[in-house]
């Protein structure tokens, strides 16, 4: 049995990249455990002073991504760069490299974070991430992975984009049965 961990970028209540990540756990794989961890929103902010003796919080998101066989993020766009609950908790992981040589998905749900895509790409990159392409689809104005106002049941059972999100899984299967 393989172990997905996927984290959000927003604190939102009604975020969709929250959204699809529920969605994506009601479809995970039989043979994929795939568990959407909190712990990233209740960090604190990242100190290099109290890396060698990190808060039980970040011991527990470290050891969360040390079980994980892949990692996925999904986050929105603001100011051109990634949300600060990703960076924060990517911040934590610098020193203790529990990405290097990890597979990383990072689906781009929206035609408008292009900017904070690129800025994670080069962060999981220089951390040492495995970066999956085939694993990290790019949304675009006719291909989309989220809609608003819209449920988890909703977004799977959607006509197009269902296909998409079931694409995405075996993708990821695809990479962690290669890697």
């Amino acid at each position: 049995m393989f172990k997905v961990i996927g984290i959000s970028g927003s604190l939102r209540n009604s975020s969709l990249n929250s959204l699809f990540l529920r969605a994506m756990a009601l479809i995970a794989p039989k043979d994929i455990s795939f568990e959407i961890s909190a712990l990233p929103g209740n960090l604190p902010l990242f100190n290099p002073d109290l890396e060698d003796a990190a808060p039980e919080i970040v011991s527990q998101w470290r050891h969360e991504l040390q079980q994980a066989d892949l990692f996925l993020i999904v986050s929105p766009e603001y100011a051109h760069g990634v949300s600060g609950v990703i960076k924060n908790a990517l911040d934590w992981l610098v020193s203790s490299g529990e990405l290097l040589d990890k597979p990383v998905a990072m689906p781009n749900l929206s035609p408008r974070t292009d900017l904070a895509q690129g800025h994670l790409r080069e962060i999981v990159t220089v951390m040492g991430g495995m970066l999956s392409d085939s694993c990290s689809p790019a949304a675009t104005l006719d291909c989309r992975y989220v809609l608003p106002d819209i449920t988890e049941q909703q977004l799977i059972d959607h006509p197009r984009i269902s296909p998409r999100l079931q694409q995405l899984w075996q993708d990821i299967s695809d990479t962690l049965h290669s890697s």
